[in-house]
């Protein structure tokens, strides 16, 4: 079968072994109670020497992502705001440092449905107007839970409200099924190379099973396992 330019089979090879890589991680830390390897592997695949990566606050598997910096440093460009208040802001606000230095850089944040990011709003606003290169990759495993069944303040991030924000300031908001690695691959792969020429932020909203049902999805359901099926249909190697 021929290959596809846009995810030659050297790409899934790479996307199937980061995958796996995640998910020892993720269980050795027993970081997550929901399969994110496809959502970890396939958006931070595309970050490059000197982009910038920032997981949520005590994530030490998404920690592991960060690329490399630029002039051969051994630390990585990882943007740690585990004890900030106000992440994203920090976020955008490098994203704005990268866009002045006249870099391509971009700046990927991690995020998680339901849960409280102050200054989101403003952050995901500004960046909009400056068309700042930052993306946002949520992950959403609250099963469709109305916002009113949890404690709700202007800071918890939903999707009714990142919807009105969207509308209001004409933010892209990408749904993807954040357990599919190559459709998360590939939007990903179109938001990146908008940002780096200028286009500005983007919202990856991924669509997780429930942290409840995941220890009970089956084997073939399971990101690697939908992968491996993908790169088997097509004669590709998986690698191991």
């Amino acid at each position: 079968m021929s290959e596809n330019p846009l995810l030659p089979h050297s790409k899934l090879r790479e996307l199937h072994a980061l995958m796996l890589q995640c998910r020892a991680l993720e269980r050795k830390q027993k970081s997550s109670g929901y399969a994110r390897e496809a959502l970890l592997a396939a958006t931070s695949i595309h970050l490059l020497p000197g982009d910038l990566l920032s997981p949520r606050g005590g994530d030490g598997v998404a920690a592991t992502l960060a690329p490399a910096a630029k002039k051969y440093r051994a630390t990585g460009s990882l943007l740690d705001a585990s004890s900030l208040d106000e992440r994203l802001r920090l976020c955008a606000a490098a994203a704005r440092g990268l866009q002045a230095a006249g870099a391509d850089g971009v700046v990927l944040a991690f995020a998680r449905a339901g849960e409280v990011e102050p200054g989101w709003k403003a952050a995901l606003e500004w960046a909009q107007q400056s068309q700042l290169p930052l993306i946002l990759a949520i992950a959403d495993a609250t099963g469709g839970a109305s916002a009113r069944s949890r404690k709700r303040t202007e800071a918890a991030l939903d999707f009714a409200a990142m919807s009105r924000l969207a509308r209001r300031v004409k933010l892209p908001v990408l749904t993807v099924d954040g357990e599919d690695a190559v459709a998360v691959y590939r939007v990903m792969q179109e938001s990146v190379l908008r940002a780096r020429l200028g286009g500005g932020p983007a919202v990856l909203w991924a669509v997780m099973t429930p942290a409840g049902d995941a220890a009970k999805m089956r084997r073939s359901s399971q990101p690697v396992a939908r992968l491996e099926k993908y790169m088997t249909a097509r004669k590709i190697p998986l690698g191991r």
